[in-house]
C-alpha cells in the first residue's frame, strides 16, 4: 500500500514541474477568441523547441483532439473548428474546470473537473467509444443527410419555377403579338375609332394582367405565413446577457429538441444569411452556446428584441424579430 501511495506521490510532484494551465467552461460564448486564447505567462515559459502551431489534446479515456493554433498581435489562440469539435464531444458549458498539463512538443493531457469537483474518467453518455472518430463520423452523417435532403428540396423548387417563369413568359409574349398585330391593322385601314378601342382594350389588358400579378404575389406570401404558422416555436425578448448566449424554455426542450448535443442551423428570413449554433444540451437547462454570439453580432440581435425562433426543419430554425420602443429597450437593459 506505501509503494502505491509512493507511485501517486511521485506522479503529483511529477506533473507539478509541467508547464500547465486551466479554464473554466461557463455557459457563455465558449468559441469566443478570448476563451481559446493561451495567457502570456504559458508562452513566455514555453521553450522555443517545444512550440508548434498544431497541438493535440488527450483526454483520460484515451480521446484525442488535434488543433491548429494561430496568432494575432496580443496572443496565441486555438483556431475555432477544432475546438468546436472539442468542446461539442464532451458538451462542455457546465461551469467545467479543465487543466491542460504539457507534456512536451504541443501535447496536452487534460483532467476534467463537473461542477461538484468530481474528475470525469469516462466520457459522457452521449458520446460512442467505437473509435476515435466515432463522433465526427456520426455528425458528419447526419449533416449530410439534412443537406441532401435541403438540395432535393431546392432542385425541385427551382425546376417548378423555371417551369412557370417559360410559361408566363410565353403567354405575354403571345399577347404582345396579337395585341401588335390588331393596332398595326387598325392604323393600316385608319379606322381612329378602331384604334382607340384597341388601346383600351391594351390598357384593360395591363390592368387585368397587374392585378393577377399583385394576386399571385399576395397568395405566395400568404401560403409561406400558412407554413411558418403550422411549425414548432419558441418566443423571447432579448435582454442584454442573451446578446452571449441563449436559455430555450424547457417546454420546448423537451417537445422538439434532441437529447444530446447538435449543431442547428438558424436562418434569416429573408435568406440573407444563415448561422451554425451549437445547442448545448444540460439537464439543468439547454441553451445556444458556440457560434450563437456571432448570429446576435451578424443578424444583429438588440436588447428589447422580440424574437420568434420557428422550428422548420429537424435540425434548422428561422429567425424572426419585431423591434421594442426605447422605454421597452430601457426596461430590458437593467438584466
Amino acid at each position: 500500500m506505501g509503494r502505491r501511495r509512493n507511485i501517486g506521490f511521485d506522479k503529483i510532484i511529477e506533473e507539478r514541474k509541467m508547464l500547465s494551465f486551466f479554464k473554466i467552461f461557463q455557459s457563455a460564448d465558449l468559441s469566443s477568441e478570448c476563451m481559446r486564447a493561451f495567457s502570456y505567462s504559458f508562452i513566455s515559459r514555453l521553450s522555443r523547441k517545444d512550440f508548434s502551431y498544431k497541438m493535440v489534446i488527450r483526454a483520460q479515456w484515451g480521446k484525442t483532439w488535434h488543433l491548429e493554433i494561430s496568432k494575432n498581435p496580443r496572443y496565441y489562440y486555438i483556431e475555432r473548428r477544432g475546438w468546436d469539435q472539442f468542446v461539442s464531444d464532451n458538451a462542455l458549458g457546465e461551469n467545467e474546470f479543465i487543466t491542460f498539463t504539457h507534456r512536451g512538443n504541443m501535447v496536452f493531457h487534460i483532467n476534467i473537473y463537473e461542477q461538484n469537483g468530481v474528475e470525469m474518467l469516462t466520457p459522457r453518455k452521449f458520446q460512442t467509444m467505437d473509435s476515435s472518430s466515432g463522433i465526427k463520423k456520426e455528425g458528419e452523417s447526419s449533416f449530410k443527410g439534412v443537406k441532401k435532403e435541403e438540395e432535393i428540396d431546392e432542385s425541385a423548387g427551382r425546376a417548378e419555377f423555371v417551369v412557370r417563369k417559360r410559361k408566363t413568359e410565353e403567354s405575354k409574349s403571345s399577347k404582345k403579338k396579337m395585341e401588335r398585330k390588331k393596332v398595326k391593322n387598325g392604323v393600316e385601314t385608319g379606322e381612329s375609332s378602331r384604334g382607340s378601342e384597341l388601346k383600351a382594350r391594351k390598357k384593360k389588358a395591363e390592368g387585368y394582367n397587374t392585378s393577377k400579378k399583385k394576386k399571385r404575389k399576395s397568395k405566395r406570401n400568404s401560403m409561406s405565413k400558412e407554413v411558418l404558422n403550422g411549425v414548432p416555436e419558441f418566443k423571447i425578448t432579448i435582454r442584454k446577457s442573451y446578446l452571449k448566449f441563449l436559455a430555450i424554455p424547457k417546454h420546448f426542450v423537451d417537445d422538439h429538441i434532441p437529447s444530446k448535443s447538435k449543431f442547428f442551423t438558424v436562418r434569416h428570413p429573408n435568406g440573407i444569411g444563415s448561422w451554425k449554433v451549437l445547442c448545448l444540451v444540460r439537464e439543468i437547462r439547454t441553451i445556444f452556446s458556440g457560434g450563437y454570439s456571432k448570429l446576435a453580432r451578424e443578424y444583429p440581435l438588440m436588447v428589447g428584441d422580440k424574437c420568434t425562433f420557428k422550428l422548420i426543419k429537424p435540425f434548422e430554425f428561422v429567425l424572426l424579430t419585431s423591434k421594442k420602443t426605447r422605454d421597452e429597450i430601457d426596461h430590458y437593459m437593467i438584466d
